[in-house]
């Protein structure tokens, strides 16, 4: 076969791969302001990003555990101090995963919370995860800055409901 063939070949059969997530978007009140949980994360083209705190869901969990799952283990906030509000909405997006062997297509489910976070202990980013810091922002403040999904406008949506 040729290598024009091969190369062709590698085009017409698309590896697809179907995966459904968690997202937390976990807010704290301080001195009556609300304040959302970012982390900055170095993603595959090693540059920095602001994330909420997300991951896989496993076979056998639920979304509202597999959220609350991911928020402790990327930012070591205790799943105690952390109260599932509400259900916000579930999110579709399709990518082409480059990074991964024949870059197959990743059709991705997202579920996505809101939660509140009800202590005062500082999160502990997960280096080895490519999480570098935290920071937690205003709602004006998460505005301006390039956060998936339009995070200011769900945030907004959502207001009536933190508590």
């Amino acid at each position: 076969m040729s290598n024009y063939l091969k190369y062709l070949e590698k085009f017409i059969i698309m590896v697809k791969i179907y995966e459904k997530s968690s997202w937390g978007i976990v807010y704290r009140k301080k001195s009556n302001t609300i304040e959302i949980l970012l982390l900055e994360w170095v993603n595959s083209k090693w540059q920095k990003v602001f994330v909420i705190p997300k991951w896989h869901m496993e076979e056998w969990e639920t979304a509202k555990d597999t959220a609350i799952r991911e928020i402790h283990e990327e930012s070591w906030l205790e799943p105690k101090d952390l109260d599932v509000i509400k259900f916000i909405t579930k999110l579709n997006y399709t990518f082409t995963a480059w990074y991964l062997e024949d870059n197959p297509l990743i059709d991705k489910d997202v579920y996505l919370f809101l939660i509140k976070y009800k202590w005062e202990k500082d999160p502990i980013v997960q280096k080895e995860e490519r999480f570098v810091w935290y920071k937690w922002s205003s709602i004006e403040e998460i505005k301006s800055l390039d956060v998936k999904f339009d995070l200011y406008s769900i945030v907004t949506k959502n207001k009536t409901y933190f508590i």
